[in-house]
């Protein structure tokens, strides 16, 4: 992710003699950035404006003593004709002007003008003076909105977001003076820093990094810079973000799923992955008996990687109106990317795909998942996909393959060893000490249950004791599991369906 390449391009349109460029981005002052220093390093000895509808038009070179009086758009575009000097003008936002006709046919004839070879011919058929001028007109835009009638006159750039070389740049100018208290930085927290500023624009960027150094009087924290892009989820309904509050640590048993994350983390060490030549994480699925902790270990990892978690409920992009669907896909896709490194939590995956016996939303979910399909197997943004699945006994052999998830896990009920873990994890967490607890009594008693089980009782174990006006010991928690009756008992044949699918597809398990 970066502008660089961005820059290039629209540097090598104008001085090949584009006239008219179109430039989608999020921020304007890259933009603006690049095109002062193609008008101060150029041989052509550019004359560089800009103008947006508020302040009309300004010399930004400074020239000339005084800026043109042109805050009219019409006016704009018939000074850029009769201007004499070879000059760049960057038009900003005027997009908001193309529902007028008359404007757009302006513009038109604009480009038209100031186009060689076509100048000198319209020069001498509509006005009474030509030029010789190399003029180019940019227009940005958040959008993409380009009038038939110019479309074929139109040049189109997607300026990126500003990559590490830029954020270090950032960093640079805002540190200043205070390089000192940087100096002692390692190469890790200074990844740290640049990584979490990824996804934002520079007006962004400076904006977090000089918050963090009020906030932390002088210093930057990549944990405060990280959660300016909750403001760009927050900005669009489709995603969730969500700040865990607890690690690996609290997530009972499930080894062979944790040594697994822990081994992916050093991918997102740069100086490691390129010494291993070690390639970014794509994810992972997670799929099992509902309340085992599916959920938990999402925000547990997320944790872990030190990275913003966003989640997708595919059933709320769902929409009845044709195509609407799949376009909240691809929106929810484009937002995840555009704050990487993030993990994108896709919570009940199975949502998304077809259910044979539903005539009714079979061919939208076919879509919606072919759109995700394409997109998990193709991406190249560090962005960490964990899906999750409750109803897999119509999982499609498409989802399981090698290449859309790293790895597919099956998280089954609790081994004792692992009831135990548990206890003990809710336990601390209601201030409670584990060791004045028989905890392998309760764990052997409360066989069968899940993990979601295991916290509601002891939460309703508390709620006993409490009431009772006593302190909380073994004895509560073993009559509240007397009167539980487990999902393994109530749903036996279909927890039982749940572990032989996991056998015949030879998914491998999380414990």
């Amino acid at each position: 992710m970066s502008y660089l390449r961005d820059q290039e391009e629209l540097r090598d349109l104008l001085l090949s003699g584009y006239p008219f460029v179109f430039v989608v981005c999020e921020d304007d002052y890259p933009v603006f950035k690049t095109l002062n220093i193609i008008a101060e390093k150029s041989r052509r000895n550019y004359d560089f404006f800009s103008w947006n509808c508020s302040g009309g038009l300004f010399y930004e070179n400074r020239k000339m003593k005084t800026n043109p009086a042109c805050a009219d758009e019409n006016e704009v575009l018939q000074f850029i004709e009769n201007y004499e000097r070879n000059a760049i003008f960057l038009l900003q936002d005027f997009h908001l002007h193309f529902g007028d006709p008359k404007l757009v046919s302006a513009l038109k004839e604009t480009i038209q003008h100031i186009t060689i070879p076509l100048a000198s011919e319209f020069s001498r058929a509509r006005y009474s003076t030509g030029s010789d001028a190399i003029k180019h007109i940019v227009v940005t835009s958040p959008v993409q909105k380009i009038p038939p009638e110019i479309n074929k006159l139109t040049n189109i750039i997607h300026f990126g977001l500003p990559g590490k070389e830029e954020i270090l740049e950032i960093l640079e100018a805002v540190i200043g003076k205070k390089r000192s208290v940087y100096a002692d930085l390692t190469a890790a927290e200074l990844e740290k820093i640049v990584n979490s500023a990824i996804g934002l624009t520079e007006t962004e960027i400076f904006n977090a990094f000089a918050k963090s150094m009020h906030r932390y009087h002088g210093k930057i924290d990549y944990q405060e810079v990280t959660r300016e892009k909750i403001q760009i989820i927050k900005k669009d309904s489709l995603l969730e973000y969500h700040e865990p509050a607890f690690g690996l640590d609290e997530v009972g048993g499930l080894k062979h799923l944790i040594n697994w994350v822990k081994k992916r983390k050093i991918a997102y060490n740069e100086e490691l992955r390129l010494k291993y030549h070690l390639e970014l994480p794509k994810g992972l699925l997670m799929t099992g008996v509902q309340g085992c902790g599916k959920s938990h270990s999402v925000k547990a990892i997320s944790h872990f990687l030190e990275m913003p978690l966003i989640r997708m409920d595919v059933g709320a992009l769902m929409n009845k109106w044709v195509g609407e669907s799949e376009e909240n896909v691809r929106k929810a896709i484009k937002l995840a990317e555009s704050v990487a490194p993030a993990i994108l939590w896709i919570d009940e995956i199975d949502k998304a795909i077809p259910d044979p016996r539903s005539g009714n939303t079979h061919e939208v979910t076919q879509r919606m998942l072919s759109t995700l399909l394409t997109w998990l197997q193709e991406k190249t943004s560090p962005v960490f996909v964990i899906a999750t699945a409750n109803n897999i006994d119509h999982l499609p052999p498409e989802l399981m393959r090698k290449g859309r998830f790293d790895e597919i896990f099956f998280i089954d009920l609790p081994k004792f060893e692992e009831r135990r873990e548990i206890l003990a994890i809710h336990l601390k967490r209601k201030h409670q000490n584990p060791d004045s607890f028989d905890l392998d009594l309760i764990a052997r008693c409360c066989e069968g249950f899940s993990g979601a089980e295991i916290q509601v009782l002891i939460h309703e174990s508390i709620f006993e004791a409490a009431y009772r006006g006593e302190r909380l010991h073994t004895n509560h928690l073993l009559e509240e599991i007397r009167k539980t009756t487990p999902l393994s008992v109530t749903m036996r044949d279909k927890i039982e369906a749940i572990r032989n699918w996991a056998k015949t597809h030879n998914v491998r398990p999380a414990s």
